[in-house]
Parts: C-alpha cells; sequence; structure tokens
C-alpha cells in the first residue's frame, strides 16, 4: 500500500513545529533534521530495520532519531504539545505496525550515532522480547540495564513546561 501526498500532508505541515518543539523541549539534547527538499537526514542515511517488509519510497518514511537526557523528557515531548497531536493522527496516514513505534537506547554522552548504529540494534528488538539495550516507554530499562518505570509525575511536569514554551 502507498500513500498519497495529499494523504500525508497533515504530517508534513507539522513537521516544522514538532521539530521546533522538540528543540525547545525540557531535557532535549539534539536530532537528525530530515531536509524536507530531499528527504535526506542530517546524521547520515536512514536505515531501515531488517523487518521492514518492503523498503517504502523515500516519502514514506517518517523516522526521527533524537536525543534526550532521560525518558521523562522524551516521554513528555512525544506524548503531549505538537507531537502528541500528531500522534493522535498517525492512522490517518501511515499503517499500523506490529512493532513499537518508538524505541530508546541509553548511550554514553560523548557517543555519536547515526542511523546505521540505530537500525543495526533496532533489528534485533521484537515488541515479545525486551532488551535492555532497547527499551520502550512499556519497557524501559534505566542505564545499567535494569527494568524500571516512567516517574509519570515528572513526565507531567515536564509536559506543562514545555506546554509554557510552546506557548
Amino acid at each position: 500500500m502507498s500513500l498519497s501526498v495529499t494523504q500525508v500532508q497533515g504530517f508534513v505541515d507539522r513537521v516544522a513545529n514538532v521539530y521546533h518543539s522538540a528543540d525547545t523541549s525540557d531535557g532535549f539534547h539534539a536530532s537528525s533534521i530530515r531536509d524536507l527538499g530531499t528527504w535526506l537526514h542530517s546524521w547520515g542515511r536512514v536505515e531501515l530495520p531488517a523487518y521492514f517488509p518492503t523498503p517504502p519510497s523515500k516519502k514514506q518514511i517518517a523516522m526521527t532519531l533524537s536525543l534526550w537526557q532521560d525518558l521523562e523528557s522524551v516521554a513528555a515531548f512525544s506524548s503531549y504539545g505538537p507531537h502528541g497531536e500528531a500522534l493522535t493522527k498517525r492512522r490517518e496516514w501511515f499503517e499500523k505496525s506490529k512493532f513499537p513505534e518508538s524505541v530508546a537506547w541509553w548511550i554514553p554522552e560523548d557517543h555519536f550515532i547515526n542511523w546505521k548504529e540505530v537500525t543495526s540494534d533496532w533489528s534485533i528488538f521484537t515488541s515479545t522480547d525486551p532488551l535492555p539495550s532497547v527499551l520502550t516507554f512499556t519497557q524501559p530499562f534505566d542505564p545499567n540495564g535494569n527494568a524500571t518505570k516512567l516517574d509519570r509525575e515528572t513526565v507531567n511536569a515536564k509536559a506543562a513546561k514545555n506546554a509554557r514554551r510552546d506557548g
């Protein structure tokens, strides 16, 4: 199945605002930026996980790569504000996948990450086999690989702080 530009225009229209919201979010460090003219990313060519059924066209790939201080920061950004609003409409733009829509890794502060490394790690992950090295919001691990839980109070506080910034 492929999507027409008209079908995903609502997604494309939100990209700049979502990137701006990320840039000003509490706990945000950096992200790979997609050039909407060329669809190339600043942190290397987008590599798809091995489990991706058939490679879609470049205009059908809605993947981002960003660095955050902690899970609560990225949870606050992704679930609320412009990104959270966009998530409520994702079924209008993209097919549902049996794999997690968001995954995370802990990396050393001085480590530069790129798409090839990410999808190599992501490809070994399945939704039924959580690994301390690759985690989701529903099955998080701390930096030492121990199972943990998101601090919902911190997520809500960060979301409120972000909302004030998004103004």
